[in-house]
């Protein structure tokens, strides 16, 4: 799909426009030689963050005459970072686990089987076969 944004003294401004909707509104345009108020966009996928990174909303952004998504990614606060940690420490189900504070996560002591369908049986501190709520 072939977008386009609006300029404004040579910034971008409002949202992208899809091709077939300039065209209804500018149906003389020509899309090989755009006048100074557009130029074409490309949507730039929103990346994927970690567990303790917040991705902020896009600018427009620039480039050599091409507008793009330009997506800023910040850490979160400490204070955040420890209130998110805490809860998951006190959600965590089983005494056996043990939080990883790195990857946000709770890591069981014994790794769960890759084959078939399992539970953990915090009383035998295994994985058993799933077999419905123990």
């Amino acid at each position: 799909m072939n977008l386009y944004i609006e300029l404004q003294k040579g910034q971008p401004i409002n949202h992208p426009l899809q091709e077939s909707n300039l065209l209804l509104i500018y149906p003389d345009i020509n899309l090989e030689n755009l006048p100074e108020n557009l130029c074409k966009f490309v949507r730039v996928e929103k990346p994927i963050s970690k567990w303790d990174e917040v991705v902020e909303v896009p600018e427009y952004k620039m480039i050599d005459g091409i507008c793009y998504d330009v997506w800023t990614v910040n850490k979160i606060s400490d204070k955040v970072r420890e209130s998110m940690l805490s809860t998951l420490t006190a959600s965590n189900p089983y005494p056996s686990w043990t939080v990883d504070i790195i990857n946000h996560t709770l890591i069981p002591p014994i790794s769960k089987p890759t084959e078939g369908e399992w539970q953990w049986d915090e009383s035998i501190i295994n994985w058993i076969p799933y077999a419905g709520d123990i």
